[in-house]
């Protein structure tokens, strides 16, 4: 019953006392009114009063990585709170090592708990959770809710939430059999400044005795207080450029989410291989990470450009934003002169295998690899490489993306 229907009926009965004279009329229907005011005013104002927050001890993890997450709340009134529930919306893909906390309501997966509280009371209860799916999840909203001590009503308070997490996806080992185009992954690059080219800034670092005098950089310098170097990439650093489609079937409509999940793997995987080997590395998607913004990251090196990668990739939507053989287009026409241009793809279809084509004629090294397991392959789309002479790749290991302890390539038909 609501507590506005309590305080008229114990009004009703007292004034009905009253008029009657009678005090055991009077008394229960005071108390009626008491207890409804009481309902009314808990349900009503001290919900206003109440503040919660979650703060997580990493914003930025690696897949399977473990985070603490810690629920904040507190009472800023002298009234205390015998019921406070907190209720947020929690992604599968956070795996909570405390199962009681969670529960599921019309297909939702929620975050729960329930806590008392005394009056001007400060409180943070932790709990640890899984990261088990790349993407970024946002807790935009918190619910609290209130009940009154008899039990009548609930108040509720919806609070606006900021944060988030971000899970970059899954990356194992990769190798090829046999290696692809010169070699590029089979020794480390060598860098020396000696043949660095000044229009290749790479970055700062400390500066050492051997570092000639001309590549200090003063800014940097005098904003950390130590002499800083500037470095600058080979004008003959081999770049490696990742394509990578997130169309996994002949109708865009029609997602598989594991192919997805094991083209990302694969994509991700290069492109720390690339960091580890100290080549130049861009990245491309013909899908979005945002409203109408591209996923694209262009030529760099260095842990801040892995980063900015993996975070794109991260942020990748499981849908088709532009045409795959557009985005290859665009990755061509960026590409230097030495670079290498990797397609991750499940399919492949005559316009994509015409833009390889042409990339081909314009001198550009690209090579195909498959992410589809041999009985999920297109055949029909495998019948145009005999005339372009197209170097595919496809993967050894038949596990899910999830499952994966490395990446072989094999060449198709080897």
């Amino acid at each position: 019953m609501r507590p506005e229907r309590i305080l008229q009926i114990g009004l009703v009965v007292a004034l009905i006392g009253i008029i009657d004279g009678n005090a055991y009329i009077i008394i229960p229907g005071g108390v009626l009114f008491l207890f409804g005011f009481i309902s009314w005013f808990w349900s009503n104002y001290l919900p206003a009063a109440v503040t919660g927050k979650i703060e997580f001890s990493q914003t930025r993890v690696f897949y399977g990585d473990r985070v603490t997450g810690t629920l904040h709340l507190k009472n800023d009134q002298p009234f205390p709170l015998p019921w406070v529930t907190c209720i947020v919306e929690w992604p599968e893909e956070l795996v909570m090592k405390q199962k009681e906390l969670l529960v599921r309501n019309e297909g939702k997966q929620l975050f729960k708990s329930v806590y008392s509280m005394r009056g001007f009371e400060r409180m943070k209860r932790s709990f640890t959770f899984a990261c088990l799916g790349r993407g970024e999840y946002k807790m935009e909203r918190l619910e609290i809710r209130l009940a009154d001590p008899f039990g009548f009503a609930e108040g509720i308070k919806n609070q606006r939430h900021k944060e988030r997490i971000l899970v970059y996806p899954r990356m194992v080992p990769v190798a090829f059999q046999p290696n692809i185009f010169n070699n590029p992954f089979g020794g480390k690059a060598v860098s020396s400044w000696l043949y660095e080219d000044p229009a290749n800034f790479r970055g700062i670092r400390e500066y050492i005795p051997s570092d000639p005098f001309a590549r200090i950089s003063w800014k940097a310098t005098a904003r950390t207080g130590k002499l800083q170097t500037k470095m600058y990439d080979a004008s003959f650093a081999t770049e490696v450029t990742v394509v990578f489609n997130t169309t996994t079937s002949k109708h865009i409509w029609e997602l598989n989410r594991n192919l997805l999940e094991r083209g990302l793997v694969v994509a991700a995987s290069l492109i720390r291989q690339c960091y580890e080997q100290g080549y130049r590395f861009s990245f491309y998607a013909n899908s979005s990470i945002g409203a109408k913004q591209s996923a694209a990251v262009g030529i760099g090196t260095g842990e801040d450009h892995l980063r900015r990668c993996l975070e794109t990739m991260a942020r990748v939507l499981p849908y088709q934003f532009k045409k795959c053989e557009y985005v290859l287009a665009t990755a061509g026409r960026t590409a230097g002169r030495n670079s290498q241009i990797y397609l991750v793809t499940a399919l492949l279809t005559p316009e994509i295998l015409h833009t390889l084509r042409q990339l081909q004629k314009k001198g550009s090294k690209v090579a195909v690899i498959l992410t589809t397991r041999p009985q999920e392959r297109a055949i029909s789309g495998l019948n145009f490489t005999g005339i372009y002479n197209l170097p595919i790749y496809t993967i050894v290991e038949e596990e899910e993306w999830d499952e994966l302890k490395q990446i072989t390539f094999s060449a198709l038909g080897s």
